[in-house]
């Protein structure tokens, strides 16, 4: 089998994967307490008339029998609508695409930096294996793993932004202020520093104890020890033999984990009050608003989609034994 044929193969397999999810999601929401008129007249004058009511209810299409919503709703959806919010009635889609970069941007560079240390010190670690250093970095990154992202990210906020005050405590940009393009990224950049670290850093513990348990598996192999029986340098054994071949485990978690990930993007943006998705979902769960959380939910199903089959496609590129 060729790596066309292997692409089209994890194609074909998105499909019934997406149809599934999104009967999860709006089964979910639809057998969730409340009355989506209540809460779209929540806080004003809610109509008495039944008349008016049903007019609503026709108009979104609650009238209609439960499968019937659903294939309008994912018709819909796959056209690019997902409704309207029920708090402020304006289009989902376009608050999602407001924010959906600034998570794109956050989740991504958390992964990327997570990536590096993890590697850096997951192959030091398993080459000193038993050393101060190994159990330095291990007992540090169990501290890590094991630590929530939402503790993590208000002992960052009390620590280098209250105490210190290296950071801002919230937002994307500084409120008021204006500056040119270079002026505008480092600012950019000085809001996303505590967010991303929080992220980065728990992901960075998973990483870590991944490389670490792959290196040591690759480094007992008997191809490692004929090729330090070679005479080769050791730096070329660990980084061109063991670590390329001990990889391949750590490229296929980068994307299953993402789904992980955003979930924990969800308290840390939040707290930071970073304006994206995460914060969106918290807003849209507090709220009620259904249209809103659905539409979150299956962008997210998307993403961790697109992200899956990057992913097979990149371990498939690099190992073609999995085409096969």
């Amino acid at each position: 089998m060729g790596l066309r044929d292997y692409v089209i193969r994890r194609l074909i397999i998105c499909v019934p994967t997406f149809i599934i999810s999104s009967i999860i999601v709006f089964s979910l929401m639809h057998i969730a307490p409340g009355d989506p008129i209540d809460i779209m007249f929540r806080g004003g004058s809610h109509p008495s008339d039944p008349r008016i009511i049903q007019s609503i209810k026709e108009r979104l299409g609650l009238d209609k029998p439960i499968y019937e919503q659903y294939f309008i709703w994912i018709s819909n959806f796959l056209r690019g609508d997902v409704g309207y919010s029920y708090v402020n009635n304006q289009p989902v889609i376009d608050q999602i695409n407001t924010r959906l970069w600034l998570t794109v941007e956050l989740v991504l560079l958390s992964q990327v930096v997570s990536l590096l240390i993890a590697i850096v010190l997951g192959v030091i670690a398993a080459v000193k294996k038993n050393s101060i250093i190994d159990n330095l970095v291990s007992l540090s990154a169990l501290f890590g793993y094991s630590m929530p992202s939402f503790w993590m990210a208000l002992i960052f906020i009390l620590v280098f932004a209250v105490e210190l005050n290296w950071f801002p405590v919230c937002g994307a940009q500084t409120v008021g202020a204006s500056f040119d393009l270079l002026g505008g990224i480092i600012d950019h950049l000085w809001h996303l520093a505590l967010p991303l670290a929080v992220l980065s850093l728990g992901n960075a513990a998973w990483y870590f104890r991944l490389v670490r348990s792959a290196m040591l598996d690759v480094l007992g192999m008997d191809y490692i020890t004929a090729a330090r029986a070679k005479g080769l340098m050791e730096r070329v054994v660990i980084y061109k033999h063991a670590l390329r071949n001990a990889i391949l485990p750590v490229v296929t978690s980068f994307g299953t984990s993402l789904g992980f990930v955003l979930g924990g993007a969800v308290a840390v943006e939040s707290i930071f009050a970073w304006p994206g998705l995460g914060q969106f979902a918290y807003i849209s769960t507090m709220a009620r608003d259904y249209p809103s959380i659905m539409g979150i939910n299956m962008m997210i199903v998307l993403c961790v989609l697109i992200a899956n089959l990057v992913t097979d496609v990149v371990i498939a590129f690099i190992d073609p034994r999995i085409r096969y």
